[in-house]
């Protein structure tokens, strides 16, 4: 009988046992199931946010470029203007407007040029021609039997032209001098030659086909 009651007791003890051992494992499974991977979806938030870190980064550097192209536009525009009026001022008195040597139209003889810059470095025509070098512009002078000087060109420069001939257009003229006194085509040529006058002298824009000024000749016109 006693042995009876102590089979009785083991198999209910074991019984018990595997009973909470089937209960742990269950709330063991169901914790794993109640914490999914993270892991993942963190990456990809990274991901993400550096992406539009990567975008914004690129958009702030093209804003930037293009806000400092922009700025070099207009500071050369600028500059044009600035060589366009000081043409236009200069010529006023008859005055070359470059080189800044004090040459005047009908007073300056050629001895008085060639002893302040020298021989020309070709001769064309009935013109003396300077060429231009580091920044500094091309020009020819004509001068009238006696020597004295008749016309002056100024041709600009070819680095960065667009700071002075190469950004000016026939609006430019029109905002900046008003209505010219005549416009009439070279037909050897097919440019267009605007004319303005300054008091005694007058100011040949040579347009070419690109619309800004090939060159700009400064003579007496009356």
């Amino acid at each position: 009988m006693k042995s009876m009651k102590w089979m009785l007791l083991v198999a209910a003890s074991s019984f018990l046992i595997a009973g909470c051992t089937n209960t742990n494992d269950e709330n063991g499974k169901e914790a794993v199931e109640n914490n999914p991977p993270v892991t993942d979806e963190l990456d990809d938030t990274r991901a993400a946010d550096n992406g539009s870190t990567d975008s914004d980064t690129s958009t702030t550097e093209g804003n930037t470029n293009n806000s400092s192209s922009g700025s070099v536009e207009v500071e050369q525009k600028q500059m044009a203007i600035d060589t366009l009026n000081g043409l236009a001022k200069d010529a006023k008195d008859g005055k070359v407007y470059r080189p800044d040597q004090g040459f005047i139209i009908g007073k300056t003889t050629r001895n008085d040029i060639v002893n302040a810059i020298g021989e020309p470095e070709e001769k064309k025509g009935d013109y003396d021609h300077y060429h231009g070098s580091m920044g500094n512009p091309s020009v020819a002078f004509k001068y009238d039997g006696k020597g004295v000087l008749e016309e002056a060109r100024y041709f600009g420069t070819n680095v960065e032209r667009q700071t002075n001939l190469g950004g000016i257009t026939e609006e430019d003229l029109t905002e900046q001098l008003g209505k010219p006194a005549d416009s009439r085509r070279i037909e050897s040529t097919g440019e267009q030659n605007i004319r303005y006058h300054f008091n005694n002298f007058e100011l040949q824009f040579i347009i070419g086909k690109d619309g800004t000024p090939d060159h700009v000749n400064l003579k007496k016109w009356n």
